[in-house]
């Protein structure tokens, strides 16, 4: 097989990696990971393009490549009930027919707070904590209680409701088995999405376009 350059150009840094070093970073964590015994068959299903973009969101921000693995695993085993979006698939093309699983990492803290206060939220819990009928000034109580709620009560009220969010990993349903083809934001836009599948992953699933047309 020939050698591949995989490049991801960040907004302040570039990200480059061979196919070959690649392929020494997952075999790195296919030997520590839970899904060692499953692996021989289940990295038949996983793209070289996905294991690039975890080996991105590992060295560019930090997102632990465990954290990735582990909603693999989930998927693999049937997702149970938790605060994470269950897997969806997409409805419009060119991604229809593809599914796509949040994974939740610390890194996607911020973003979750963000999207649990919405547009109003920072101030409700501003004028609650700050009610001037409890005390006619600020006091160091009532800031620790707005650091705490405006930290902890979004996520919370996201997780009951099973929506904390995280990034994509997208993944085609064939024959009754998951086929990884790689991870990226919701906000990447569905045709650059289907663009690096179709760039990529067709070297590895060369039926994969074939097999989306039936599923769409």
């Amino acid at each position: 097989m020939s050698q591949r350059t995989y490049t991801a150009q960040l907004k302040y840094r570039q990200v480059k990696i061979t196919s070959h070093d690649l392929a020494v970073f997952r075999d790195m964590y296919i030997g520590t990971s839970k899904l060692v015994k499953r692996m021989s068959e289940l990295a038949k299903r996983m793209s070289e393009l996905i294991w690039f973009d975890i080996y991105v969101l590992d060295a560019a921000f930090g997102v632990s490549p465990h954290e990735i693995l582990s909603a693999i695993r989930e998927l693999e085993q049937g997702e149970l009930p938790s605060g994470v979006k269950p897997a969806t698939q997409f409805k419009n093309l060119p991604l229809k027919g593809l599914w796509h699983k949040h994974f939740f990492s610390a890194h996607f803290i911020v973003q979750n707070i963000i999207l649990g206060l919405g547009k109003t939220g920072l101030e409700r819990l501003v004028n609650e904590v700050m009610d001037p009928a409890k005390s006619p000034v600020i006091t160091e109580e009532m800031i620790n209680e707005l650091a705490h709620r405006v930290t902890y009560e979004p996520v919370e009220v996201r997780d009951a409701r099973k929506k904390l969010t995280g990034e994509w990993i997208v993944y085609l349903r064939h024959e009754g088995k998951n086929y990884y083809l790689c991870v990226n934001t919701h906000n990447a836009g569905d045709q650059f999405i289907f663009d690096r599948i179709k760039e990529h992953c067709v070297r590895d699933f060369p039926e994969l376009l074939a097999w989306l047309k039936v599923q769409q």
